[in-house]
């Protein structure tokens, strides 16, 4: 209809538009510091035990950064996301989880800001088997919003914030 999006564009060919989207998947399998460029990502632990660091939200230049964490095919031992700051930077949020060896028993895992709570650890069936997820979102300098979903099990479920 000679309607560019561009008063310097008079024609153009073809226009060909790919099919579908795909996120942008990261495997994560050795400690991994994460920057303003990540955002929007999602990052899938590979390895039993990597730390995964976000970037310091303290300047208030990180407001809007999200990505998402999903504990991948191998079970936690040492699973975790975690704030640059550990002593000024709080998640705040829920963690819905569903206990699969007791008739699929739902419980719910808050944090607030009074608890200080710096970190998600998917560290044993107790926090988090493979496929759970966390999503965080930087809302403020120093505050994280978390939400997501956990898989547990093993009778002494727990929560998988942390302090540290």
């Amino acid at each position: 209809n000679s309607i560019y999006c561009d008063d310097g564009i008079t024609s153009c060919g073809a226009v060909t538009v790919l099919g579908g989207a795909v996120e942008n998947l990261n495997n994560v399998s050795a400690d991994t510091q994460l920057y303003k460029y990540d955002s929007g990502k999602v990052f899938v632990w590979s390895d039993a035990a990597a730390t995964i660091t976000l970037p310091d939200s303290g300047a208030g230049d990180m407001v809007g950064w999200t990505a998402k964490f999903v504990s991948g095919a191998v079970q936690g031992t040492g699973q975790k996301v975690v704030t640059a700051d550990t002593s000024n930077e709080d998640l705040i949020g829920v963690i819905t989880a569903a206990d699969n060896d007791d008739s699929n028993a739902t419980k719910a895992w808050p944090s607030v800001q009074a608890t200080g709570n710096a970190s998600v650890n998917f560290n044993s069936v107790a926090q988090g088997h493979p496929g759970s997820y966390v999503i965080l979102t930087n809302i403020a300098a120093d505050v994280w919003h978390v939400e997501g979903m956990a898989v547990q099990s093993g009778g002494s479920e727990a929560t998988p914030f942390a302090t540290s």
